[in-house]
């Protein structure tokens, strides 16, 4: 990746030029090499994500005006929550947090993601009801991770609360290697109380095929998502090298 220097009179760069791309990171503007082809387009979340926009479109169209309407809360609720998110700025933030503002059909379908990451929805089920007066979980706590290739264990303290209607939360355990073989991926997740999670695989970049961990430096970040389809603040990223076992 290469850094473009721009001028008064060249203000912003972006596309595609010879073997490589010019996009914005970060506020720079760089040239970064072009993947030689998408060996795999089609990954099990991929397809998974498309059938979540093409379920919450077609219901869109049915629902009553008062489920609209509490779809319109949702969305202003999840507006104000992320404006107040914080995260970790750069290359080690693991957990990318979506921005508002909502629409109404994208608070529909952000919910309906988030239920479905922690499988209490999937696209043959009936729409849930807007968690309209409803709120996300806290922030898991107190990471740690160790471990080495074979395995790599992470420990968290639960949300404080898991927000408020919600009867249940799930975390989630993100993790990303620090070169670039693993993109940053939803490695697991638990029910509240657990508490602990093993990682033993990720996906790669490029094809999503599972793989061995290698060794190298990782960073894992955790969230919470409740029964209500909500999700709360990321948590401090927690760094580690993985070494070979001994």
């Amino acid at each position: 990746m290469a850094r473009a220097k721009l001028s008064s009179l060249l203000q912003a760069l972006e596309g595609r030029f010879g073997g490589g791309v010019f996009r914005n990171w970060k506020g720079l503007t760089v040239l970064s090499a072009l993947q030689d082809s998408v060996r795999n387009p089609n990954t099990v979340n991929q397809v998974k994500f498309r059938e979540i926009l093409t379920v919450a479109s077609k219901a869109w169209t049915n629902l009553s005006a008062a489920k609209r309407a509490g779809w319109e809360a949702v969305a202003e609720y999840l507006t104000r929550q992320r404006e107040h998110f914080s995260n970790e700025a750069g290359t080690r933030t693991v957990i990318r947090v979506p921005r508002g503002p909502y629409t109404a059909l994208g608070s529909l379908t952000a919910t309906l993601g988030l239920l479905g990451s922690v499988d209490r929805w999937d696209s043959g089920d009936a729409i849930p009801d807007p968690p309209a007066g409803a709120t996300g979980p806290s922030q898991p706590t107190a990471v740690s991770v160790t471990g080495d290739t074979d395995d790599m264990v992470v420990t968290w303290v639960d949300p404080a609360s898991m927000g408020d209607l919600a009867t249940t939360q799930y975390t989630r355990i993100w993790v990303m290697s620090e070169d670039g073989h693993y993109f940053p991926q939803l490695a697991s997740y638990k029910a509240d109380g657990v508490q602990t999670a093993t990682i033993t695989t990720l996906r790669q970049s490029g094809s999503g095929v599972a793989g061995a961990l290698e060794p190298g430096w990782y960073h894992i970040q955790l969230d919470s998502v409740n029964d209500l389809g909500l999700r709360g603040a990321p948590s401090a990223v927690f760094s580690i090298r993985l070494a070979l076992p001994a």
